[in-house]
């Protein structure tokens, strides 16, 4: 992905994320009502086994998921520098800038029509989507630029997208966050996949003019 497409594609996260969370910030009456309808479609569908899967997906962007995963490529010569590294920068990133920042800048309580869990803190945006687009993304495009199989960077890239919608779909069935919440999270989390990638460009760009 060239330099300006990512500068595009950061631009329009962050006017998205802006416009989601004036909407949510003032407590917009059709905004309200969409995510309120958006979740009775979802109650509709509530089962023990399905509760038990949706707090299973919510657990894949827990640290204890993708922590061993990054701890391996950093333990890996060949892919230190090239994913492991970068990955841990941009979830650190996330981890710190969702729940112990934005979230607190807004204080917006979560849904409390019919929450399965109990998670604690305040819900917007979503620190499980933003992760969730965060690592899955990174990960994405590690693959993409290092992979030479085809199949393997269509079929990586697809259960990516995959992984991010179920983590926000999980996050709404369970009650814990709406519709915006989760919008607001995906936003957030490309706009910090952007800028870390600008930044890598800009140090590798700053690193090749010195030699």
């Amino acid at each position: 992905m060239k330099s300006k497409m990512t500068f595009f594609i950061l631009l329009k996260s962050l006017l998205i994320f802006a416009i989601v969370t004036v909407l949510v910030v003032t407590e917009n009456t059709p905004t309200a009502n969409f995510n309120h309808a958006f979740y009775l479609l979802i109650a509709e569908q509530i089962h023990p086994t399905l509760t038990a899967i949706a707090t299973w997906i919510g657990s894949l962007t827990h640290w204890y998921s993708y922590a061993p995963v990054i701890v391996l490529l950093l333990i890996l010569r060949h892919t230190r520098m090239k994913a492991g590294l970068p990955i841990g920068i941009v979830l650190g990133v996330s981890a710190i800038l969702g729940p112990l920042v934005l979230k607190n800048i807004f204080a917006i309580d979560r849904p409390t029509i019919n929450q399965l869990i109990n998670p604690g803190g305040f819900g917007y945006p979503s620190g499980h989507s933003m992760n969730a687009a965060v690592f899955f993304t990174a990960c994405a495009i590690v693959v993409l630029r290092y992979s030479k199989n085809k199949a393997l960077k269509i079929g990586f890239t697809a259960l990516a997208v995959v992984c991010i919608l179920l983590v926000g779909l999980s996050r709404i069935y369970l009650g814990v966050h709406t519709v915006t919440d989760v919008i607001g999270g995906y936003s957030a989390g490309i706009a910090v996949i952007c800028t870390g990638l600008l930044i890598e460009r800009r140090i590798s760009r700053k690193t090749a003019e010195s030699l």
